[in-house]
């Protein structure tokens, strides 16, 4: 009885490839067609990043991010107004900047949009939630006033909530 050696899925899948590809960096090195214009469009990318990171020493490197380099229109996104707004005021010099550098990036636009940095907030559940007694009256006579019939029944509903006893 003879014992098969079990294949594994790596040998299977590099048995599909080509010899002459050796490594990931061969392979991307000497692409042709769409995805070398994808690799150059990334290079570029980071290029650009690296560049704008340069000019504004003064923030975080993740404050001011390349978002797309598209007909000589570049997107940025930052982490706040003031930000966006500094850039704004000085993109003429941020657009020489680029034109200088070895190869030129010939950008003749720039768009800067605030890139919200979300935050878990403290979200209150109904278990921690509780309303006074005063409160739970305010709202119930007020919802008797009101027309809407599924908001004067939420707010009935919220009304009856009892306080937790301890």
């Amino acid at each position: 009885m003879s014992k098969k050696k079990p294949t594994s899925t790596f040998s299977s899948l590099s048995s599909a490839f080509p010899k002459s590809v050796k490594n990931t960096r061969e392979l991307l090195s000497n692409s042709r067609g769409s995805l070398k214009n994808i690799i150059n469009h990334a290079k570029a990318l980071l290029s650009l990043q690296s560049i704008i990171s340069d000019q504004y020493p003064n923030y975080p490197a993740d404050d001011i991010r390349v978002a797309s380099l598209n007909d000589s229109h570049l997107e940025l996104t930052t982490a706040s107004a003031a930000s966006t707004t500094r850039i704004k005021y000085s993109q003429q010099t941020l657009i020489a900047a680029l034109r200088r550098q070895k190869p030129p990036h010939f950008v003749n636009s720039i768009k800067v949009s605030v890139r919200p940095q979300f935050q878990k907030a403290a979200i209150s559940t109904s278990d921690t939630a509780t309303l006074s007694d005063e409160t739970a009256r305010n709202i119930a006579d007020a919802a008797k006033y009101i027309e809407d019939e599924p908001l004067r029944k939420a707010l009935i509903n919220l009304a009856d909530r009892k306080k937790p006893t301890k």
